[in-house]
């Protein structure tokens, strides 16, 4: 079979216990207001392209500074296991089922601009910045979402799984 760019089946449930548990911590981790220090043992001296010496003591421009990676290794975290959910193929790859992945992605893309429009013009300020941190992991979610949502109609119309 050509490579069509999708990963192996056997990837798909693992990463939705992963997917699942990382969008679980990133809530938990917001709802406790993103503590400003992080997880304490997450406290590294990191490259930095661009520094703006506003939410960090360290000077602007490229060096090195000494950052909390707490918020790095969730959206790390939720965004790889998102990918490979999402673009893990089914046990029976067809035509139908890819047609029903890209309308999925096509519909995520509409849902996620217009939450993104709405969020331009209702969110000011360094909440704005979240509402962008945000949209990196609502556009897997919905995605995901709405690919399990086609995937379980379609086999509960008695297509093989």
């Amino acid at each position: 079979m050509k490579n069509d760019g999708l990963l192996p089946a056997s990837w798909k449930k693992p990463a939705a216990v992963v997917f699942a548990g990382g969008i679980f911590w990133g809530a938990l981790w917001l709802y406790a207001g993103a503590p400003e220090g992080g997880v304490k043992w997450f406290k590294f001296v990191v490259p930095a392209l661009w520094s703006d010496g506003i939410m960090q003591e360290a000077p602007a421009g490229p060096g090195w500074i000494a950052n909390n990676i707490t918020d790095e290794l969730l959206l790390t975290w939720i965004t790889l296991s998102g990918l490979v959910l999402g673009f893990s193929r089914e046990p029976v790859e067809d035509e139908a089922i890819r047609q029903l992945r890209w309308k999925a992605l096509a519909r995520a893309t509409w849902i996620n601009a217009l939450l993104f429009l709405g969020a331009t013009w209702t969110v000011y300020g360094i909440p704005y910045l979240y509402v962008m941190y945000a949209q990196l992991v609502a556009f897997l979610l919905v995605f995901n979402v709405l690919l399990a949502v086609s995937l379980r109609n379609w086999y509960s119309l008695g297509h093989e799984e």
